[in-house]
């Protein structure tokens, strides 16, 4: 972060992020809804291109064969209420969820084990300044993952994510991230 090049890339990224969040008030939106924007898109991306390539992967080893359930689109009541305060609906298990949930725990342990390390080793937080940009990223993977988080362990309506999609995701982050904790 003291490379005088990083000033043009943060340049671009605050002046896209600020744009973005104009554009969007000026249409008639609002902040958080600019923030849901934001974590669907985050969302579209990393699941159908993770989704995508592991399915390409199984049908080329003969292991895959897609399955589609037809959800009703009928709205409830208690839905549309949640849609209303900007409430993400998750509702049921899919794979994509799995990924999500996946990856959002996955950016959870790493943040904490990075501000663990930053604690509690000699050189202090003075010892990431080089890797200031990548802690910054993971804890704004994490806070734009909150919903999700929400979903797997806070919440009690029936928008919550599955209980087993929980322990699922927990399980694989968790042997992910001890796996390259020891590479």
């Amino acid at each position: 972060m003291s490379n005088p090049w990083f000033i043009p890339y943060a340049y671009i990224i605050i002046g896209e992020t600020i744009y973005s969040l104009l554009e969007f008030l000026s249409s008639g939106g609002t902040f958080k809804g600019w923030w849901n924007d934001l974590r669907i898109w985050l969302y579209k991306r990393t699941s159908s291109y993770l989704y995508a390539f592991s399915d390409t992967i199984l049908k080329l080893f003969g292991f895959s064969d897609p399955v589609f359930t037809i959800t009703s689109k009928v709205s409830e009541e208690e839905v549309s209420k949640r849609h209303e305060k900007e409430i993400m609906e998750f509702g049921t298990s899919s794979p994509m969820f799995t990924i999500l949930a996946t990856l959002a725990m996955l950016n959870l342990f790493c943040l904490v084990s990075v501000l663990k390390d930053a604690i509690l080793r000699d050189g202090g937080f003075g010892a990431y300044e080089k890797m200031g940009l990548q802690v910054m990223l993971c804890g704004f993977l994490v806070l734009i993952n909150l919903p999700i988080y929400q979903g797997l362990f806070l919440r009690k309506d029936s928008g919550k994510l599955p209980s087993s999609l929980a322990m699922k995701s927990t399980t694989l982050a968790l042997a992910l991230f001890i796996s390259f904790r020891f590479v």
